[in-house]
């Protein structure tokens, strides 16, 4: 009798509530919530987070499109057990340039305009593995096709030893880069199904980029070489290491600070300091190369031996760096050596090279803020450097990096030769999306013994940047430097646009 009674209850009350739930529901049969079509009323249609715009194309798209969507292709088999999807891609980069420099120290000035095309092909078979070739159709040897409008010297052909015409063309087709990468659990997948076995090694072979401890101990844009990677590895309380062992055997250009005549060197002109990167056909390299992750900082450890003929010698070459957070700020330091293997050379000498780069981002802003110090103990040569890298100092900022296109120099030089100095820089971001960019820095440097090319300058540096549309950018900067030996003042200017293809 008492389940009856309360049974009969419970329909009563839910009869008498359905008139107050049928006035909460609006016309369109959602709920209201009081507000009706009030202002702060939520839509009951979706809106996404974020407009996302259209892709970009590369030039050649042939396969599965590049960051598209839908489904992806079967693709084939192989033997091996590996699925292979192959895509191909063709993009580039497209650099034009118009620069001079008025040098005091010289009384001389010099101008000109001057290209660089970087383009590529990628052959993706996996998202592991690939092909990839590339050419730099513009320049060769560090020569860039220009039209000098101003110079101090006449431009004498490297190989001919004619007087060249102000235009300077370097067409050519030589192939920059092919090599091919892959991981060989990937490749062989068949030989550790449940991968449950440590087979994380990567492998790559052919004519490639090759850059150690942020460029100052190796930096070279194209060297032939094999190397073997085995990543993934556990060691004590590290998080991860890294292990790379290298070989390379053609295309090596070694370093030789202040210059020196040596057969493939760029055409070195102006009153630029020489880069002094050659060719040396002889040499051959031999690498160990490591990084390791710890819970609080990142550890590189790497050595390289040089072997070269007579005139170049054999050197051994050495870096370490520790990149960290210390509370709100970053900090990289690194010290990289050279030591010659009997004789020195031009190109291989004894010298050590210390580098801190200490930053942060300002509270309440994008921007960021930074300290770089250098110091120089004898005449440190790096184990290879490419042709249009410079010297070894371009991490220490805008006044000593090397623009990689056509003759402009650094304002403070970029060899480290017994010298000290450094640079203290702020970079700001404007704009919604960030799209343009000042950077402002000052600094200096002193060399501290007398048989080595004395460079006691102090500088200031300006660089401001612009996207244009989706695929260019704008630089302008300029620079103006004083010699405290010469007493005489430097100056600079470039502007260059940048179209990415």
């Amino acid at each position: 009798m008492t389940y009856r009674l309360c049974s009969l209850l419970l329909v009563v009350l839910l009869i008498g509530l359905a008139p107050i739930a049928s006035a909460q529901h609006g016309e369109d049969g959602h709920e209201d919530d009081g507000y009706g079509d009030s202002d702060s009323r939520f839509s009951d249609e979706p809106i996404p987070l974020a407009d996302v715009p259209d892709r970009p194309r590369p030039l050649i798209e042939i396969g599965p499109k590049f960051l598209g969507t839908g489904n992806i292709n079967q693709g084939f088999t192989l033997p091996t057990g590996a699925v292979w999807t192959p895509a191909f891609m063709a993009f580039g980069t497209l650099r034009t340039a118009t620069q001079g420099a008025d040098s005091g120290v010289t009384d001389t000035q010099f101008g000109e305009s001057v290209a660089r095309f970087d383009l590529f092909g990628n052959l993706y078979l996996t998202q592991t593995e690939r092909i990839l070739i590339g050419f730099r159709p513009l320049d060769q040897d560090g020569r860039f096709t220009s039209y000098t409008f101003r110079s101090p010297t006449e431009f004498i052909d490297p190989e001919t030893g004619e007087t060249q015409d102000n235009f300077q063309e370097e067409l050519n087709f030589y192939i920059r880069t092919l090599f091919f990468e892959g991981d060989l659990a990937e490749l062989f997948p068949k030989l550790d199904w449940d991968d449950s076995s440590p087979l994380d090694y990567y492998i790559s072979v052919g004519r490639q980029p090759l850059s150690f401890q942020d460029g100052m101990l190796i930096n070279e844009d194209a060297i032939d070489m094999v190397g073997l990677t085995r990543a993934n590895i556990k060691l004590g309380g590290l998080v991860n290491t890294r292990v790379a062992a290298v070989f390379g055997w053609g295309d090596v250009n070694r370093h030789s600070g202040t210059g020196g005549a040596f057969t493939g060197c760029a055409d070195l002109l102006g009153s630029q300091l020489p880069a002094g990167n050659c060719e040396d056909e002889s040499a051959l390299v031999f690498g160990l190369l490591t990084e390791s992750d710890s819970r609080k900082r990142t550890i590189e450890i790497d050595g390289l031996y040089v072997l070269g003929d007579e005139t170049t010698g054999d050197g051994v070459h050495g870096g370490i760096g520790v990149t960290q957070r210390i509370g709100e700020y970053n900090n990289t330091f690194r010290v990289v050596g050279s030591y010659p293997v009997g004789d020195e050379t031009p190109f291989n000498r004894a010298g050590v090279l210390v580098l801190n780069q200490f930053g942060f981002t300002p509270h309440h802003t994008y921007n960021w803020a930074y300290i770089n110090l250098f110091g120089g103990v004898g005449q440190f040569r790096s184990a290879a450097r490419g042709p249009a890298t410079g010297g070894p100092l371009g991490q220490a900022g805008l006044l000593f990096s090397a623009v990689g296109i056509g003759r402009f120099g650094a304002a403070l030089g970029n060899q480290a030769d017994k010298a000290v100095g450094g640079g203290i820089g702020y970079q700001m971001f404007f704009g919604k999306t960030r799209r343009q960019q000042l950077i402002i820095e000052a600094g200096g440097r002193y060399t501290y013994a007398d048989d080595v090319v004395k460079q006691d300058i102090v500088g200031g540096t300006a660089q401001f940047s612009f996207a244009v549309g989706r695929r260019g950018t704008i630089i302008l900067g300029g620079f103006g430097a004083y010699d405290l030996n010469a007493s005489q003042p430097n100056f600079g200017a470039r502007t260059e646009l940048v179209i990415r293809l």
